[in-house]
């Protein structure tokens, strides 16, 4: 397996450097290893990752990795002379392996302040900084070379003397080929000719017809004329020319593989290089866009396969682990069963040689009362076993300090020689066959030792229980806690390829409870951004009148749907053009949200100041300023009439998103996405059929045509502290909230669909109204004749006009007492149910009563002509009363589109678990995003979101962000501990279980916290600080408690330092 770079793959790597970097900032230097480096190389909307080895090799990659925390004191050097300076050079010395990246001042390369890099790929490695005079400034290592100086800081890099490639002369070729050794071959003795490396070399011994194992001395024609000699000439002017145009074009790279055993087993890398040489075409290969991206592969497989056999090591250490607890446990179980036995028979033996045992007792007894000293004793006991005493040969050991004997006892089963060995008493106790040593007490007697014996087997046997219950539950959970850890390393022991930002990431983001993309700018220049590339007909646009307040934007998903339009065409007919779609199909919660992210990015959420947002289409943003005037960066235009939202709250949230990693992962969290679209589409249905009913009986409510318009300026002077009476007054709020109230009240004598674009009545016109109408033109008589009737005569009118008042008249129907407010309450609690609902309710119900169908309804709302009187414009009062009117008392839809809305209503309502099927290829990559993982599912990163907390019910780790002091990177870590905490806790109490399938449920929610911990702790700081509000107070449940274990934690982690 090819381990480092060669001259000819730096050849490729500089000219991919040369069009990859070249022009970049140098923003980052950081360490790997000792031995490594990373390179991070930026400009706008453009990233380059390049990490260098010194000596084996140097590539950008895709790919993470670990960075050490305290940066080495030449990675400190390197940052400090090159820290975002611009790369403008990168070259090559000659053929050699040693590149040369320049770091060069407005004035030239020549000038003070340039700086290079030289990085060296042969033997040990190095890396250099120098001067403009290429003086060594700092290096990785000092170099010392025989009869020379050390290769140091302070002296010159030489840059004369590096080799350079060149066409092959036959005479050269020959006169090297002389120079072999009998066993050296022709691919050895090519690989160290010139400078072409080995790679190239092989290459040319394949393309010349010839076998690189070919011995040079005597298998080769050395004569400069013969065929293979001529051959060989001819590959070489073919490679020299792949060596040229390495060093000008940008080349595909290839890695090869070994060739595979059997079908099941992985690829195995062999090679890696810049061109498609001979000796891969019979090999299995991979071909990349570059060559930097298929060393890149090449070198994070080795390192994953690294990794891979330290995960197996891991694993083989936890089996073994594993068995010896099953040995241990094992044999435990088994030494108490058989201390059990052997107690047992003890107590048999001592029962079947009672006399035996007695006498012996009798006679240490005896020799104890007397004074006998106990060697004396001993001595005693050895002659009488010499002499043949049958008692004293069965005594084995005197142990008199505790007043114990050991006697060797017999089982007089044994004696009888006729007896069959296959007795039954025989097989009881044929593991203790033969003498059977037993310690006997010498102040007890015989039957008082065997009983002693019994007692000690009941209490091994009690013993032997609770061990059999305990050690069995205490494998089981090992047994567990072992495989989950094998399984979480089987799944963390990769090398993670690094996650390139999705384009939404750039700006303040969230998805709303409804699904919706709501995205705001972080500036001017990216408000004016969102709005020119990213606004569309059928987004909402979403903004307030305070200073800093950003422009918000909600994109429409049945606008991107591909399925959408046609279901925009069947509810509308053919009066509403293809694609049409306006922002009335966004949900309110949706809408609600957008104003809070608008409002709490504004100087309201430092102030406290709680004010209402406001909503227009799409269409009525423009950039278009009004004659005389000028729209700066991020101002815009809003023509037409605004439509506000309710005030709203300053709280706010900080979650985290995860990422799923398959398909099998995202089809588990499909019903919900098939829910929201199957509601969204009913959605859409419903209200293009109120459109198309709508159009034939009123004009629209709102005239984007108006000429009134609102700039919303981004570089509008900061406004001095008002208090919350004073936002009231300017955004009459007060006039607002009545309007709507009034709205309400009156809705239920509202029959017309339209909008009542009349002036507003004044209540002396309200007055004159209700009199009658003959009153009313008395009074207008008298109105013109006042100045000429004299007094008598103005006596008499006002006696008739009284008389006439005093005439009975026709009662007019008066609502009851309290008729009022049960009205009021009604519309409240059922303002969010349109006619549709309220039919399908009753028919649940099975309510009686004659009614006329939609059918009907609908055709004799029809046939009403529409007034066509021209009308001023709605006020914004006017317009909250008409949209009010028209929620409570919405005109029923045309036959063809009710009846489709109902039938799909009643199949919901009949089988309300049943999703319609959702294709794969409409999933777009918010689907692939899920707040709430399944224990099943395989992540591959998380991603921090902060948005309204209304938005976050159903997130998993979230926590909730209000006005405060609290700094965004103080809050990140407060907020990612929270979550932390809070993973720990998900974590099941116990992984065992006598259910297999429970213990198995425990055993994947275990990895989950702990793949979810790891995706937590990986997320970039930076990433969480941009997107986390500032001067903030993180609040969550059990905060206290979960301050207190991370001071504790410090604590001990300072402590263990201070010990190292």
């Amino acid at each position: 397996m090819k381990q480092r770079f060669s001259a000819l793959d730096v050849r490729a790597i500089v000219t991919a450097f040369q069009q990859r970097l070249v022009g970049l900032r140098l923003q980052g230097i950081y360490d790997v290893n000792a031995k490594t480096f990373l390179l991070k190389f930026t400009k706008p909307d453009c990233k380059e990752l390049v990490i260098v080895e010194s000596g084996i090799r140097i590539h950008t990659t895709d790919f993470t990795r670990d960075k050490s925390i305290t940066p080495s004191s030449f990675c400190m050097k390197l940052r400090k002379h090159l820290k975002a300076r611009r790369l403008t050079g990168v070259r090559q010395l000659g053929m050699d392996r040693v590149i040369d990246f320049e770091f060069a001042v407005a004035a030239g390369a020549h000038a003070e302040g340039t700086y290079h890099i030289m990085c060296e790929f042969y033997a040990s490695g190095n890396v250099i900084l120098t001067d403009y005079q290429y003086n060594i400034l700092a290096l990785l290592r000092v170099v010392h070379i025989e009869d020379e100086k050390a290769f140091a800081v302070g002296m010159k890099y030489e840059l004369e003397g590096s080799r350079s490639i060149e066409p092959v002369d036959r005479v050269q070729l020959v006169e090297y080929l002389k120079k072999a050794a009998p066993k050296d071959t022709l691919k050895r003795m090519l690989a160290m000719f010139g400078t072409y490396g080995p790679a190239l070399s092989e290459h040319v011994i394949l393309r010349a017809g010839l076998t690189p194992s070919l011995k040079v001395a005597t298998a080769l024609d050395i004569d400069p004329q013969s065929p293979q000699i001529s051959a060989l000439v001819e590959a070489y002017r073919d490679a020299f020319d792949i060596a040229e145009k390495l060093g000008r074009e940008v080349c595909p790279g290839y890695i090869a593989f070994l060739p595979k055993k059997s079908d099941d087993d992985d690829d195995v890398f062999d090679d890696f290089g810049p061109w498609m040489f001979d000796q891969y075409r019979n090999k299995p290969h991979q071909e990349f866009a570059s060559f930097s991206d298929a060393a890149d592969v090449f070198f994070s497989n080795i390192e994953a396969q690294k990794l891979k056999s330290k995960a197996h090591q891991q694993e083989a250490a936890a089996e073994r682990k594993l068995e010896a607890i099953k040995q241990e446990h094992e044999g435990r179980v088994a030494a108490l069963e058989l201390a059990h036995r052997k107690t047992e028979e003890q107590a048999r033996r001592i029962e079947m040689n009672l006399e035996f045992v007695d006498q012996a007792i009798m006679i240490m007894r005896q020799a104890v009362a007397a004074g006998m000293d106990w060697k004396e004793l001993e001595e005693l006991v050895r002659d009488q076993k010499e002499q043949d005493n049958p008692i004293a040969e069965r005594i084995v050991k005197l142990n008199l300090s505790i007043n114990q004997i050991t006697l060797e006892l017999d089982d007089p089963a044994d004696w009888d020689s006729d007896e069959d060995e296959d007795s039954e008493d025989g097989e009881s106790h044929g593991e203790f066959s033969g003498p059977l040593t037993v310690d006997v007490d010498i102040f007890q007697t015989a039957f008082a030792n065997a009983q002693r014996y019994y007692s000690s087997r009941r209490q091994a046997g009690v013993k032997h229980a609770k061990t059999l219950a305990v050690s069995s539950q205490a494998l089981q959970s090992a047994e567990q806690k072992i495989k989950a850890d094998l399984k979480a390393i089987k799944i963390t022991a990769t090398v993670s390829q690094t996650r390139k930002p999705f384009w939404f990431e750039k700006f303040a983001w969230f998805l709303s409870s409804d699904g919706y993309l709501v995205l705001a700018g972080h500036d001017m220049q990216q408000n004016e951004l969102l709005v020119k590339r990213h606004l569309r007909p059928g987004d909402a646009y979403v903004h307030a009148d305070i200073h800093g307040a950003a422009s918000v934007i909600i994109k429409n998903k049945l606008a991107a749907a591909p399925e959408s339009t046609s279901v925009t065409d069947k509810a509308l007919g053919e009066k509403a053009p293809r694609g049409e779609l306006t922002a009335e199909t966004i949900p309110p919660s949706t809408l609600f949200q957008a104003g809070i992210m608008s409002v709490c990015q504004s100087r309201a959420w430092d102030a406290k100041i709680l004010t209402p947002a406001w909503w227009v289409e799409a269409r009525q943003v423009s950039k278009t300023a009004p004659t005389g005037e000028y729209l700066s960066t991020g101002s815009f235009m809003i023509r037409g009439k605004k439509h506000f939202l309710p005030p709203t709250q300053l709280v706010y949230g900080f979650g985290l998103l995860f990422k799923l990693a398959d398909n099998e992962s995202i089809a588990r969290h499909a019903a919900a996405r098939q829910q929201r679209r199957a509601i969204m589409e009913e959605n859409l249905k419903s209200v293009g059929a109120k459109d198309a009913v709508d159009s034939t009986q009123a004009a629209p409510m709102t005239d984007d045509k108006d000429d009134s318009f609102t700039i919303i300026d981004a570089e509008k002077p900061e406004p001095k502290a008002m208090d919350f009476s004073a936002a009231r007054i300017k955004y009459n709020l007060d006039e607002i909230e009545n309007a709507t109230e009034d709205a309400f009240k009156d809705a239920d004598t509202r029959t017309d669909a339209g909008v009542d674009t009349k002036r507003r009545l004044t209540a002396k016109e309200r007055r004159d109204q209700r009199k009658p109408k003959s009153e009313s033109l008395e009074q207008e008589k008298q109105s013109e004749h006042v100045g000429k009737l004299s007094k008598k005569e103005q006596r008499r009118l006002d006696e008739e006009a009284k008389y006439e008042k005093q005439q009975p008249k026709e009662k007019q129907q008066q609502q009851k007492r309290g008729k009022k407010g049960k009205m009021k309450k009604m519309k409240e609690k059922y303002a969010e149910q349109d006619d549709e609902d309220r039919d399908l309710r009753m028919e649940l119900l099975g309510a009686a009563g004659k009614k006329e169908t939609r059918e009907e309804a609908v055709q004799a709302d029809l046939n009403q002509e529409a007034p066509n009187v021209e009308q001023p414009p709605p006020s914004i009062v006017d317009q909250i009363k008409a949209l009010a009117a028209k929620n409570s008392t919405d005109p029923e839809p045309s036959a063809d589109a009710s009846e489709a809305v109902t039938e799909e209503t009643e199949k919901r309502v009949d089988d309300e678990d049943e999703v319609p099927e959702l294709p794969m290829e409409h999933l777009n990559v918010l689907d692939t995003l899920t707040a709430s993982p399944l224990p099943d599912d395989n992540l591959s990163f998380a991603i921090p979101v902060c948005a309204p907390y209304t938005s976050l019910s159903s997130y998993k780790y979230r926590v909730k962000l209000v006005p405060g002091t609290m700094k965004k990177g103080k809050a990140c870590k407060m907020a990612l501990t929270v979550m932390l905490a809070a993973a720990d806790s998900n974590k099941p109490r116990s992984v065992h279980s006598q259910d297999a399938n429970e213990a198995e449920r425990l055993e994947l929610e275990t990895i989950l916290a702990n793949r979810e911990k790891t995706l937590m702790k990986a997320v970039p700081e930076t990433e969480m600080i941009a997107q986390m509000l500032g001067k903030v107070k993180v609040t969550a449940p059990n905060m206290e408690s979960i301050k207190q274990k991370s001071k504790a934690a410090a604590k001990s982690r300072a402590k263990s330092k201070a010990k190292n």
